[in-house]
């Protein structure tokens, strides 16, 4: 199956190189749009977790991480948050950074150079996960290139170009790359190329309601919200992740939020604004079963999570959703050795998912993609709302 760019547009070469530090260039120095703190919301979300049934609370993967959260929220705040190197902001997608391999070069670097064949060699394979391209390619050609592949990727489908696309600068993002005018990051490509594969078999022009369990900060919502503005979405996370999320879109898209102090007392869906972002705690997903939605979205949040935990929510999406999206590790995340150790007690597996959707069918899967054509751990899955029973 043609992908988009052959093997060829990843050759670096001088030529390429210019023609790309032409169309390209990093933006360099701090960004003054910022999140704002509002440490009273942050008190409110999480007095609800504490107070929400057990089956919805942090599971082993993230009761750790949690509280070391909520720790650096209270101590440092939203300021630059997107390019922070604190543990849990990386945990959750929430950091843009030049990963340091991209930016130095393995085969120009003195102090890697200096070690073992054998260490170096280890060290290739670790960085080929995130790279897969000639040592000497920089970050800023890497994402250009990827740029390239997506936008190509896009055209067999759907989508709305990459060119319509120019992501926030909210938290001071590191790595933007500036392309024709607009903003770009490494993670921002890769979250639109999602949404690309999706578009390959729906309209998201077509769809009103689109729900997300495990939002993070909002990236994938704010490639929706901004590429479809007609679209209603429903964001539902783990305080204080959700805390982060309502506070950058409150940023990006202004009064487009609902916010979780007037979500909070719901009891259905009855009262949501069409093409609004609605901030739930993830507690409140029993509000799907209340009525029915166009799209579920879930990527790289279920496989850290048990088996169990991830029936309960998607039985909820079994009873409402027409169309669901799963991008997940198969094979599951970081295993814990005993419970109360960081990762996951038992791997959620691809019957588990089927099997926790016995309304829905198996679409299509395939394996997710990175920014330079290459398969990601995980899988992408597609189901949708079976038409006979």
């Amino acid at each position: 199956m043609a992908w988009g760019l052959t093997k060829s547009h990843w050759q670096h070469t001088p030529h390429t190189v210019r023609r790309m530090k032409r169309a390209t260039k990093m933006v360099h120095g701090a960004s003054d749009q910022q999140a704002k703190d509002d440490p009273e919301l942050l008190q409110l979300v999480m007095q609800d977790l504490a107070a929400a049934p057990t089956e919805f609370q942090p599971t082993n993967y993230w009761a750790d991480y949690t509280l070391k959260f909520v720790e650096q929220l209270k101590l440092r705040g939203l300021h630059n948050f997107r390019r922070r190197s604190d543990e849990v902001f990386r945990a959750f997608g929430a950091v843009d950074f030049v990963h340091p391999m991209a930016a130095a070069g393995l085969s120009r670097n003195r102090f890697i150079a200096r070690l073992p064949s054998a260490c170096r060699a280890r060290i290739d394979n670790w960085a080929r996960q995130y790279i897969s391209v000639p040592d000497e390619l920089d970050f800023e050609t890497y994402v250009r290139l990827g740029y390239l592949f997506a936008a190509k990727y896009a055209r067999e489908g759907h989508a709305k170009p990459l060119s319509e696309l120019s992501v926030s600068r909210v938290g001071n993002p590191g790595g933007i790359i500036d392309i024709d005018g607009r903003n770009y990051t490494r993670q921002s490509i890769q979250y639109y190329l999602q949404y690309a594969y999706m578009s390959r078999f729906i309209d998201f022009d077509r769809f009103g309601i689109i729900a997300e369990l495990g939002s993070g900060m909002g990236r994938q919502t704010e490639i929706f919200a901004k590429l479809h503005p007609n679209s209603t979405h429903l964001l539902f996370d783990l305080p204080p992740q959700i805390y982060v999320a309502e506070q950058f879109l409150k940023a990006v898209f202004s009064d487009r939020v609902v916010s979780y102090r007037e979500t909070r007392a719901w009891t259905s869906l009855d009262r949501l604004k069409p093409g609004k972002i609605h901030i739930f705690g993830n507690y409140q997903m029993p509000l799907l079963a209340t009525s029915s939605i166009d799209l579920f979205w879930n990527s790289a949040s279920f496989h850290e999570m048990e088996p169990d935990i991830v029936a309960n929510y998607l039985r909820f999406v079994n009873a409402s959703a027409k169309w669901a999206y799963l991008s997940e590790n198969l094979h599951g995340g970081v295993k814990a050795k005993r419970p109360g150790e960081p990762g996951i007690l038992k791997v959620t597996t691809f019957n588990h998912y089927v099997s926790s959707l016995p309304d829905m069918e198996l679409f299509v899967s395939a394996p997710a993609l990175r920014i330079n054509g290459k398969p990601l751990k995980d899988t992408a899955m597609i189901f949708r709302r079976q038409l006979t029973r």
